[in-house]
């Protein structure tokens, strides 16, 4: 799987949730614009460290998530994506990592502390594996 295989999968996804307005993607040029009611903006880079892969030094995928700014709703499509895709980092409601490695793990912060899940190959799923992850003093 190559940068622009990911990013059109994140993509797909995000689309079909029919939960996220914009895109802001290290792969594209331009923000994609996916619908005018979602209440969500994501900021991704769908393969970080791709360059990595021929090494076989672990990838991932980095994202942010941001409310929609409501305020923004009655601009033009260029401008409202822009001014949401632009927020301060202050201003995530979620945020995470996925490592792709020889355990699949994704990490994850919605505000209140920061968790591991890992996927258990016997069922395809995530698993919570590490609670409350803190970085030692």
């Amino acid at each position: 799987m190559d940068e622009s295989g990911t990013n059109e999968i994140i993509l797909s996804s995000l689309r079909s949730s029919g939960k996220v307005d914009v895109v802001a993607s290290e792969e594209d040029e331009a923000l994609v614009w996916l619908t005018d009611d979602g209440p969500f903006v994501v900021v991704v880079d769908p393969l970080d460290g791709s360059r990595n892969i021929d090494a076989s030094i672990p990838t991932g995928t980095i994202f942010g998530v941001y409310d929609r700014q409501v305020e923004a709703d009655l601009l033009p499509v260029d401008e409202k994506a822009l001014l949401n895709s632009l927020q301060s980092g202050s201003r995530l409601v979620a945020a995470g990592y996925v490592l792709y490695s020889s355990a699949t793990i994704f990490y994850a912060s919605f505000g209140s502390g920061a968790h591991a899940f890992t996927v258990d190959h016997s069922t395809g799923e995530f698993v919570l594996t590490h609670v409350s992850i803190r970085i030692p003093p």
